[in-house]
């Protein structure tokens, strides 16, 4: 047997994750079929004329409003069927600066930074601690320097970084200084992992994993084989070797740890992904709405402000609707983290993208013609 899972984004930006106008990526799901997914579209939206359900044509009527009632009294009795993937991209610059500056001191010093979740969590600390210590701008120039570094690796670059890390350390109070002489040590030390700056490349991808995140939270619902069909405006298959290096059926072994504290089977066992023009399928369109519907929600999940209307829908049953992501909560650590007994995440991925990895070393290797 095998499930079509449909989806669509809304607020890629490329490697611009900094990005002022787009602060969510968001990407929706279904396994709800063609037949349905109209039926549910033509209900919701009655009088809605246009090639297509668009999200942003939507939002910006208020005769649409009505629609997006209806289709949130209706998210209940879907629940199962859906599921959205939602990436707070400032609070995922701060995930990735920390995974690469201290994580491998840890992993180094034989702890497993990813068991029960515990990196999920302290990430949450850290963003806690800043913010509730009043050191916004502090955090938003952080995230700012390690994105221009990721986006242009350069020595220059670092020591932008280097220098707004080294005033944070000698401006706060604790238990900020901590962290920061923390971040300044695992700066030093990524400089000497990463000799030649020029390789540091994709470290702000997030298209293709967030594909991934989303078919990994399905693999854990059910057992059959799944069938992808996205918008062919999709840019993730662009990294064709990637994704099909993720998708591979050779790999073997126990259930692979992921960041959240739960585990996952591999094979995905994905066996096929089709693209097609989003006019020619509803429910394409209708994971345009929802992942365009959980963007607006984005700032209220990060203890931003509410808008009054996303707050009806959830009380009229948007609510119920699935999904998890890269953003800040309200889960803490209480502890170091557990000594490592095995490979962790990171080793098992590393694992899995093997092939993918070693064609990409080659191909560094080999002369520019």
């Amino acid at each position: 047997m095998t499930t079509t899972i449909y989806l669509d984004e809304s607020g890629f930006t490329g490697d611009d994750l900094y990005n002022p106008d787009q602060r969510f990526f968001t990407i929706a799901s279904t396994i709800i079929e063609e037949e349905e997914a109209r039926a549910i579209l033509s209900r919701c939206f009655p009088r809605y004329q246009g090639e297509e359900y668009k999200f942003t044509n939507i939002w910006k009527r208020e005769r649409s409003r009505d629609g997006l009632r209806a289709l949130a009294a209706e998210l209940p009795r879907l629940a199962d069927h859906a599921f959205v993937w939602i990436i707070d991209k400032r609070f995922c610059l701060l995930t990735k600066m920390v995974d690469y500056l201290v994580e491998p001191g840890a992993y180094e010093a034989g702890f497993d930074w990813y068991a029960d979740g515990w990196g999920r969590r302290y990430l949450n600390t850290i963003h806690r601690d800043l913010v509730t210590h009043g050191a916004d701008e502090l955090y938003d120039s952080i995230i700012f320097s390690w994105d221009a570094f990721a986006r242009d690796p350069t020595g220059e670059r670092l020591d932008v970084l280097n220098e707004h890390l080294a005033r944070g350390k000698a401006t706060t109070e604790a238990p900020l200084p901590s962290l920061f002489d923390l971040l300044l040590r695992g700066l030093g030390h990524f400089r000497v992992r990463n000799p030649n700056l020029a390789q540091f490349t994709d470290s702000n991808e997030i298209q293709v994993t967030s594909v991934f995140s989303s078919i990994t939270w399905w693999r854990q619902q059910r057992s059959e084989d799944f069938a992808l069909v996205h918008d062919e405006s999709s840019a993730f298959l662009k990294q064709r070797d990637l994704w099909s290096t993720m998708l591979r059926d050779d790999f073997d072994g126990p259930p692979v740890p992921i960041a959240d504290g739960t585990e996952v089977e591999l094979p995905l066992r994905v066996r096929s992904s089709t693209a097609v023009r989003s006019h020619d399928s509803y429910s394409v369109q209708l994971c345009d709405i929802l992942a365009g519907l959980l963007a607006k929600a984005g700032p209220g999940l990060v203890g931003g402000s509410h808008d009054p209307f996303i707050v009806e829908l959830v009380l009229a049953g948007a609510g119920e609707l699935n999904f998890n992501g890269i953003m800040p909560e309200a889960l803490y650590v209480d502890g170091p983290p557990r000594r490592r007994n095995g490979p962790d995440m990171v080793d098992r991925m590393t694992e899995l993208l093997k092939p993918y990895l070693d064609k990409k070393m080659e191909e560094r290797k080999s002369p520019d013609i």
